[in-house]
């Protein structure tokens, strides 16, 4: 019997901490089951970088139509859920150069937004983050017109990174 105590103490110990802690299983769904829809207002942008408040928002929307048990509505009235954001930086970083020239060779498109969402019900703020941030980067292009084909791809990327990050977090009950 004194055997099986010592046996089985490790275990009992390891399942107290788990459960205590806050631990769940990834994937598993935290958010109450009465929050069945949001609404992704189109995110402000206060870089002078055109149209990155839509290609986060866009982003956004569709990582949450795809990969969430939330159903997207545009009214904002009408969510249970209403996730608003604001771009607040967009930089372009040098990664790589060319050792015989100099010239960079690649880049990486950084994104930070603050991010907040807000349950209409109550109107309180469930989750806030004002520093999120993603990145991708992208190889130049030396015609200008390509460059910036893979510059917004790269736009694209940071902006899906984002989304995933967001939805997981959302998903997660925050």
């Amino acid at each position: 019997m004194k055997h099986l105590f010592f046996l089985l103490t490790p275990y009992a110990l390891l399942l107290a901490l788990l459960s205590g802690c806050g631990y769940h299983l990834a994937g598993s769904n935290r958010l109450p089951d009465d929050i069945r829809t949001i609404a992704v207002p189109v995110f402000y942008n206060e870089t002078f970088e055109p149209s990155l408040e839509n290609a986060v928002t866009s982003a956004v929307k569709q990582e949450f139509l795809t990969n969430s048990r939330l159903t997207v509505v545009n009214d904002p009235e009408q969510a249970d859920l209403v996730l608003r954001g604001t771009v607040v930086s967009f930089g372009l970083t040098p990664v790589t150069f060319d050792r015989t020239t100099s010239v960079v060779v690649e880049y990486r498109v950084r994104i930070r937004a603050s991010v907040t969402v807000e349950n209409r019900r109550t109107q309180k703020v469930l989750w806030k983050d004002s520093a999120m941030e993603s990145a991708a980067e992208y190889r130049v292009n030396p015609d200008t017109a390509a460059n910036r084909v893979v510059q917004d791809h790269a736009v694209a990327e940071a902006g899906k990174r984002f989304a995933e990050n967001i939805v997981q977090r959302v998903l997660q009950g925050f």
